[in-house]
């Protein structure tokens, strides 16, 4: 048996979905593949990285094959038993470009286990299992909406989900004239994983701190209780979310120049507020103003590297690229990748057998 399950992009909503908050991703065309097959012990094989991981009881390996060995474990906890696999993986969404080849391959994976052993498990299901993997295996402290959008995807609509009830809707994404892009900055710094969990932490104590139990209870006006740090992290999320809000309107009347503000303001706020930007993805999206068509951009992701999606008129990348790529090597001595996106449906099968 073989299914897929795509990666994903958020169009905004950044380090919201961890604070009971809104987010706009929508499933993008870049894959993981997963093929599954019983075995005398565990083997997990990765095309993308020519290795072959094999263990005669389930264990961390602090590898790659973490995210599958996770499910596996979670779905033996859950009294499914689930015999020794074979799971082969194959994948076109590259990593560590905030594109969410980790969720992608989770729930591919637990996918896969779902409908080869006959477990019945829902899209929901397979997503809240594929976050626990992610979370209390593999040890990110994610919220749920990489895998959400990759089980629930649907081509051509962006999903605006509520991150505290799970309620969800599909905005449509009709980009006829326009074009959205990532600019892969080629760089992943290595505090992401430590600053990513520090963030958690301190939106955890602006809650102990005003004594809410959510930032769904938090107002503009409790901010004045809060300086320093704490302030500017509560900033950024309550005004992330009305950034959500304000997109979708936009969206709904085709009004893609405020759309493209709307990202702006974001990443500022990524930078100035909530401290995850970092000196290339800034200089990508401070180079992106000056160029004619570019409407929006702000890195996306956990931050400190990854990519910066782009909202731009149709044709636009072709003319910006070679400019944008020598100017990004000359100053950082590395060169840019760059990726046309478009929607997709969410995890399915390819084949059964």
């Amino acid at each position: 048996m073989k299914v897929k399950a795509p990666g994903r992009i958020n169009l905004i909503g950044e380090h919201t979905d961890y604070n009971d908050g809104f987010v706009l991703p929508f499933a993008i065309n870049k894959y993981v593949e997963v093929s599954i097959n019983q075995s005398e012990i565990y083997e997990f094989e990765s095309k993308t990285f020519n290795n072959i991981v094999k263990l005669e009881r389930l264990e961390k390996t602090n590898s790659w094959a973490d995210y599958i060995i996770g499910i596996l474990t979670i779905l033996n906890k859950q009294g499914f038993k689930i015999p020794p696999v074979r799971i082969s993986v194959d994948s076109n969404i590259p990593v560590g470009s905030g594109l969410s080849s980790s969720a992608a391959l989770e729930v591919a994976s637990c996918f896969a286990l779902s409908e080869y052993f006959n477990l019945g498990l829902s899209k929901l299901d397979i997503a809240k299992i594929s976050r626990e993997a992610e979370a209390s295996f593999v040890g990110v402290k994610c919220g749920i909406m990489d895998q959400f959008v990759s089980a629930f995807g649907k081509k051509d609509h962006a999903i605006f989900l509520d991150t505290m009830t799970l309620a969800y809707e599909y905005v449509p994404l009709d980009l006829k004239g326009f074009e959205i892009f990532v600019v892969d900055s080629k760089v992943k710094h290595e505090l992401s994983s430590s600053e990513y969990n520090l963030r958690r932490k301190e939106c955890e104590m602006v809650l102990e701190k005003l004594k809410k139990r959510s930032f769904r209870e938090l107002l503009f006006e409790d901010l004045r209780l809060l300086d320093g740090v704490l302030y500017k992290r509560a900033r950024h999320v309550l005004e992330e979310n009305e950034r959500v809000l304000k997109t979708i309107k936009a969206l709904e009347v085709k009004d893609f120049e405020e759309v493209g503000r709307l990202l702006f303001e974001s990443h500022k706020s990524l930078k100035e507020l909530y401290e995850v930007s970092c000196e290339e993805t800034d200089f990508i999206v401070d180079s992106l103003k000056k160029f004619e068509g570019v409407l929006g951009a702000r890195m996306v992701g956990g931050g400190f590297g990854g990519g910066v999606i782009v909202l731009a008129k149709e044709g636009t990348l072709e003319k910006i690229k070679k400019e944008l790529s020598e100017n990004y090597l000359n100053k950082f001595k590395k060169m840019l990748d760059f990726y046309e996106l478009d929607s997709s449906d969410g995890v399915h099968v390819v084949f059964k057998g």
